[in-house]
């Protein structure tokens, strides 16, 4: 049987749910909330990085992140779609086959192939997060019904005078920025679209992230005819180019940015009130540079040097939306994940759970030095797992759901990857900060191994609430 997180679920239960229902706080009143996705990274995957970073605790079963520090809540959460199709089938029906269950999820004989048979997909989890809605596989905020969901918890914040923004370690109209950032597609490919929507619907103050059509995965110029796919297309981007070269230019309200010393000027002193990055790096930030082989170590590769780290791009969107006194939403995700699990690439999959992880001290430290945890809440999840990550001999069967196991600081841990796709694998929720008790509240169904879980969609509704939306 898997390690079991040593966190104690229910002891101060009552008192949790008295912070969280306490008079001195008022929906609404939670100045700024902070969503952090690791995609495609469940609890192995931020075990391995951990054990990794020399930041586990072997006898205690439990990492030493500052995720683990006092005033944090852990619990885990569910993922799973509300069909298979990709196609909206216009009956907004949930298939209870798909719904989560512990039974057969930790079956030995059987649950490896259920919990890979049931899986979402980013599209799908991307819009359960950001709308509370469940929809199909391959929607991006877009119903079985085959209309629109609205609002999402992008329209939510500017709706309530805050600032909003998107960070992404891969494309910026990839699914999960497009989804947390408020677009609307029957297919999450529909990437031009999708592109012009987030920079035009105005609710964006932010958007950053890879996909910049003149350069590679290495961060070389092109030297093939670029693909303007993932930034609204040729036009779109000639003229966000065209702003860019004018001193203060702006497109459709936004400053656009592209070189590493761009992204580092928004580190301090005074800012674009809106800002546009796209790195000079053409699907991630760091995932997709040459090596990749079966047998590299973790940072074995050069990293490239003219990308800002996502941890950088965190603290430059957090002093872009700052500066508004009503407050900040901000979407972080550490995409690449998912990428290094769909390879089953082991050494990239700790690099980029690490680089998440930076990103998530980044945002703590924002928050201790320009607000405080009374008018803050940060939520740290994950969309779904990929990779079907457990211990070396996993695939064995009196090995099912074997602990990964620790090698020591700067060691790769041992572990073995039992899928390429997605899973429907529970995944960990931590959150700090005003608000942060609901998770609590809402984790009303209990896993044998991870204990309290709550279901995607609640996490939408504690960030409503936390905006000052009521829950309908």
């Amino acid at each position: 049987m898997p390690i079991r997180r040593t966190k104690i679920w229910l002891v101060g239960l009552s008192v949790l749910c008295l912070v969280a229902l306490s008079p001195g706080f008022v929906m609404g009143e939670v100045k700024n909330v902070i969503l952090m996705v690791g995609d495609g990274a469940g609890y192995n995957h931020w075990i391995a990085g951990s054990m990794y970073q020399g930041r586990w605790d072997a006898e205690r079963g439990q990492s030493t992140q500052v995720y683990d520090g006092d005033g944090w809540i852990e619990v885990g959460c569910s993922t799973h779609p509300l069909n298979l199709s990709r196609t909206p089938q216009k009956t907004g029906e949930q298939d209870p086959q798909l719904i989560y269950d512990p039974v057969q999820a930790w079956d030995r004989e059987t649950g490896y192939d259920w919990l890979n048979r049931t899986f979402t997909d980013s599209a799908a989890a991307g819009t359960a997060l950001a709308t509370g809605v469940k929809t199909y596989n391959n929607a991006i905020n877009w119903s079985d019904l085959d209309r629109p969901i609205l609002p999402t918890i992008a329209h939510v914040a500017a709706e309530s005078g805050r600032s909003a923004g998107v960070v992404a370690s891969v494309q910026w109209s990839h699914a999960t920025p497009a989804a947390l950032g408020g677009a609307r597609a029957a297919r999450r490919n529909d990437y031009e679209t999708i592109a012009n929507q987030m920079i035009q619907d105005g609710i964006l103050d932010v958007i950053m992230g890879a996909g910049h059509p003149y350069f590679d995965n290495d961060g070389q110029p092109v030297t093939e005819e670029p693909s303007y796919r993932f930034v609204g297309g040729k036009e779109t981007w000639e003229a966000i180019e065209a702003a860019r070269a004018t001193p203060d230019g702006t497109y459709h309200g936004l400053r656009p940015i592209s070189t590493n010393a761009e992204f580092q000027s928004l580190l301090s002193g005074q800012t674009p009130r809106r800002v546009l990055g796209t790195a000079q790096v053409a699907t991630t930030l760091q995932y997709s540079r040459q090596g990749r082989t079966d047998d590299e170590e973790p940072y074995q590769t050069p990293r490239l040097t003219n990308v800002p780290t996502l941890a950088q791009m965190t603290n430059g969107a957090l002093n872009v939306l700052g500066q508004n006194p009503r407050g900040l939403w901000l979407m972080v995700e550490g995409g690449a994940i998912d990428w290094a699990g769909h390879d089953n690439q082991g050494a990239r999959m700790i690099e980029e759970q690490i680089e998440f992880v930076e990103a998530i001290e980044a945002a703590v430290q924002w928050v201790e030095a320009n607000s405080n945890w009374d008018e803050t809440l940060l939520i740290l999840t994950a969309d779904h797992e990929t990779g079907l990550v457990w211990g070396p001999d996993s695939d064995e069967e009196e090995h099912r759901f074997q602990p990964i196991q620790d090698q020591g600081p700067g060691q790769m841990p041992r572990f073995r990857f039992l899928s390429t796709e997605h899973t429907n694998s529970l995944v960990p929720v931590f959150a700090k900060g005003q608000g942060a008790a609901w998770l609590v509240e809402l984790a009303v169904h209990t896993d044998p191994v991870y204990g309290p879980y709550l279901d995607n969609t609640d996490i939408f509704h504690i960030m409503a609430k936390a905006l000052g939306r009521p829950k309908n």
